[in-house]
């Protein structure tokens, strides 16, 4: 298998390039896993989309130890590859992911983040996951969110 920077660097390159490294990506070593879900200048807002893709082939629970950094994907609902991620989430046990949405929250909520905050309440939902999460947690999200319960 070629570098996984390289691969990454590569799925914000055309389209044939993108394709070639996506079916590369779905082997990445386990320790490179985090180049491909950490949004970084390496996997930076036009590579999104195809790394989205990329995690959701290789799936639960192979992307478990990528999960805080999935989380981070919500700071904003509408960048490139969230609802991907969303169907990815879809296909775990939302008991997984509930700790990972909770230490989300919190950072959310202490950085006063309310669009972050959107994005998580709107991920519980998505997971049909409320009754899941703790109570008062999730209210402080809907008050910094403006959202109505």
């Amino acid at each position: 298998m070629s570098n996984s920077k390289e691969l990454i660097a590569n799925l914000s390159g055309p389209k044939e390039v993108r394709e070639l490294a996506k079916k590369e990506l779905v082997n990445i070593n386990e320790n490179d896993l985090v180049l491909l879900a950490q949004q970084s200048e390496l996997c930076h807002k036009g590579c999104w989309e195809s790394a989205a893709e990329v995690l959701n082939q290789i799936g639960f629970p192979r992307i478990k130890s990528v999960l805080p950094y999935l989380m981070e994907w919500f700071q904003d609902i509408n960048w490139p590859g969230v609802g991907t991620i969303v169907k990815t989430l879809r296909t775990t046990n939302p008991i997984e992911l509930i700790p990972y949405i909770e230490d989300a929250a919190k950072r959310s909520i202490a950085e006063n983040d309310d669009c972050w905050a959107f994005g998580l309440v709107s991920l519980v939902r998505e997971l049909d996951s409320l009754h899941l999460v703790d109570k008062e947690l999730y209210n402080k999200l809907l008050q910094l969110s403006e959202i109505d319960s």
